[in-house]
């Protein structure tokens, strides 16, 4: 039976492969990423905010503030989710019980809280979110495969 790619074997294998799977840890690292990508961003919007308020010498203008962050968030956090997404994957499977399928669950994870996001915020699913998910997906796997790879090594 062919499964993942890369990732071969008999049906028996292949459940006792997905058995070994943390999957807490795979939904907290998942939640992790959607957390940072926010706190990222706040960080920012907040940079944003302080240098509008030395320059005003006192309240910085809120519709200022609320227009940057309009305008940054939606082509921001894809970037960091993705970002964000490998780095845990690279570190989360160079544990030592980490199984082969952690970082692609973590990809798939993180994509699917991404689009909750999304939707919890009045957005609507498009080809934008599903493109998002299989970006987050293959980013999970192949931090997951690049961490396994840089362990291996070390």
């Amino acid at each position: 039976m062919r499964g993942l790619v890369g990732v071969k074997g008999t049906e028996a294998e292949m459940k006792d492969l997905f058995a070994r799977v943390r999957w807490i840890r795979a939904l907290g690292a998942a939640a992790a990423v959607i957390v940072l990508s926010f706190l990222v961003l706040m960080g920012v919007v907040a940079a944003y905010a302080f240098v509008l308020a030395f320059q005003a010498r006192g309240v910085p203008d809120q519709t200022a503030i609320n227009r940057f962050a309009a305008a940054i968030s939606p082509p921001m956090m894809p970037w960091l989710e993705a970002l964000l997404t490998f780095l845990l994957a690279w570190r989360g499977s160079r544990a030592a019980d980490a199984s082969k399928v952690d970082g692609a669950l973590l990809g798939v994870l993180s994509g699917l809280l991404s689009i909750a996001v999304v939707l919890a915020f009045g957005g609507s699913l498009g080809l934008r979110s599903l493109v998002v998910v299989l970006a987050l997906s293959a980013l999970g796997w192949l931090g997951g495969l690049a961490g396994r790879k840089w362990s291996a090594r070390n």
